[in-house]
């Protein structure tokens, strides 16, 4: 009994033991408030060393979600003022503030693709997402991104390069993206790249006027490259070298040395006036002669030029015009040796107005007179229509990318 009223007394009455439990208690609270106060500061200052974009006007579950991001984050509702890109990149220039930074996170992925694990974030609004599409919102502005930049020529001939995983909150969805090296030998192919462009622009004179720089680079550029045949109706989605830059400059996907169809002579032409500080875009839509002919085709590119101040349609590779001279070699010898009628062959889809280009007619500049043979014209009546500009059916991808492009007036 004694010892019992011990113990109730000593529990009951010591005003030391219960304050001391009660403080104990009473700090938990404090603590757990200031760990997540240094999570939040932490996770804050990451995030903005991060380049952020509109993020913390987000709701705190979606901030908390992009915390192991250790790429760039961006709300694509709340854009900040994108940076400012040289005018040579002639898409970029007519985006959106808030597709420029679309654009600048998929160029900072490419940039960063040899980091270990390097991941971005893109936060919608699913209103946004349901009003525009993925496609839209994203696909379409990384290959604006991968048209405004030649060099990029791997982000075409390997797709799976390009990874992402969505996150679906109550009223937002986040894209984590990746973009990583998938051929071991990329960067022996971007030393070659970067090396041949090198060799093509020494002996081009870059101290001139840009119409002088544009004339040299596209006549040298009809003079090396090769139209590359056997790709022609190639159908694998995995793009052939021969569509790229590298293919004209440097090999197609077999090796063979500066062979490509129309997409790696306008890429090409693009890079090229991009190391010579000229704008320059690269255009597709549809080539036909008048009248239809084999060489007809609904997918073509060709390439749109800013030079003075002004815009000009460019078809590098029509303009580069083969003869097999063993068919006939008097006439071909003949034809050969009149050099004004074959520079004016090889100029007759040059610095065009985007007019001109719809509805280009054969002229006199383009006919050969050889004596006893008939007048033989080498060029055809033809029509060149950027896609989006008619009501023939064309990609929706090249109906966007077309629209930044300025029309050739």
């Amino acid at each position: 009994m004694k010892n019992d009223s011990y113990n109730f007394t000593n529990n009951s009455i010591n005003p030391n033991h219960e304050d001391k439990k009660s403080q104990k208690h009473s700090h938990l609270p404090l603590i757990i408030l200031a760990l997540f106060l240094v999570i939040g500061l932490c996770l804050g200052y990451r995030m903005m060393q991060s380049d952020t974009s509109g993020i913390f006007s987000l709701p705190a579950n979606v901030i908390f979600s992009l915390r192991s991001t250790n790429g760039k984050t961006l709300n694509y509702d709340a854009p900040i003022v994108p940076e400012e890109r040289d005018e040579i990149f002639v898409l970029y220039q007519n985006l959106s503030d808030a597709d420029k930074n679309v654009y600048n996170l998929f160029m900072d992925l490419v940039e960063n693709r040899s980091a270990e694990e390097y991941e971005s974030a893109i936060v919608f609004s699913k209103d946004t997402l349901e009003e525009f599409g993925e496609d839209r919102l994203l696909w379409d502005i990384y290959y604006a991104m991968c048209y405004d930049h030649p060099e990029y020529f791997f982000l075409f001939t390997d797709t799976s390069a390009v990874d992402y995983r969505t996150l679906e909150m109550r009223n937002h969805i986040i894209y984590f993206i990746k973009i990583e090296v998938v051929d071991p030998s990329e960067n022996e192919q971007i030393a070659a790249f970067e090396e041949a462009a090198s060799d093509f622009l020494d002996d081009i004179d870059l101290t001139g006027t840009d119409e002088e720089i544009e004339l040299a680079i596209h006549d040298k550029l009809i003079d090396v490259v090769t139209y590359d045949d056997p790709i022609l109706n190639d159908t694998d989605e995995t793009w052939d070298l021969g569509h790229t830059a590298y293919g004209a400059l440097v090999c197609d996907s077999e090796g063979r040395p500066n062979h490509a169809v129309c997409g790696g002579y306008s890429f090409a032409f693009e890079y090229l006036l991009h190391r010579a500080g000229i704008p320059c875009g690269y255009v597709t839509g549809a080539a036909h002669s008048i009248p239809s002919s084999e060489y007809d085709t609904d997918t073509h590119a060709w390439n749109a030029v800013q030079i003075s101040g002004k815009w000009y349609e460019v078809d590098s590779t029509w303009n580069d015009i083969a003869y097999d001279v063993s068919e006939d070699p008097q006439f071909y010898n003949a034809l050969l040796s009149d050099d004004e009628k074959v520079f004016n062959v090889c100029h007759h889809y040059y610095n065009r107005t985007t007019a001109e280009m719809q509805n280009l007619e054969a002229t006199d500049d383009t006919l050969f007179c050889i004596e006893g043979y008939e007048p033989y014209n080498a060029v055809y009546d033809t029509s060149h229509i950027r896609a989006g500009l008619s009501d023939h059916e064309s990609d929706q991808l090249d109906i966007f990318l077309n629209s930044l492009i300025p029309i050739a007036e």
